[in-house]
């Protein structure tokens, strides 16, 4: 009896064919919220768990994407933002994307400081040489060296 248990269920098991479901990639990194960073040929880009290709490998890397749905996305040295869609939120013409706190975070680009969204709408344009926001929303950037206030824009 045990013997026939196993040879039933080796057929079975034998009876089951794999499909592929995606393309073949160098790698495929672990799913996290049902998308997987993927590599092939150096670049990577976005494979969701029923094996759409979300984003071509085009990145030199991709970050953990957040709560929010967003990763940083490396290019050639420079930062952009996409989505779990594959929607490109901010193109690679960054240096630096600091982390979002709320709703925005403070960019560099070309040595400078600005201030963009989570939609990548510039709400600071990258002008400052720096730019500091204190307790209560007051913020603070340097340009030639003088200090001014600034506030966000509300178009």
């Amino acid at each position: 009896m045990k013997h026939l248990a196993s040879f039933l269920l080796l057929v079975a098991a034998l009876s089951l064919n794999a499909q592929e479901i995606t393309q073949q990639y160098d790698k495929i990194d672990k799913f996290d919220q049902g998308v997987a960073v993927m590599w092939k040929n150096g670049k990577c880009g976005l494979v969701s768990q029923t094996g759409k290709e979300i984003i071509k490998p085009q990145f030199d890397n991709i970050g953990r994407f957040g709560r929010d749905g967003i990763a940083y996305t490396h290019k050639n040295g420079l930062m952009g933002l996409v989505n779990m869609t594959g929607k490109v939120i901010v193109d690679n013409i960054y240096g630096d994307i600091g982390r979002f706190n709320g709703f925005w975070a403070i960019t560099r680009k070309n040595g400078l400081a600005g201030m963009i969204n989570k939609q990548g709408k510039v709400l600071i344009e990258n002008k400052y040489e720096s730019i500091k926001v204190e307790k209560g929303g007051i913020i603070r950037g340097v340009i030639g060296g003088k200090e001014v206030i600034l506030t966000l824009k509300d178009e």
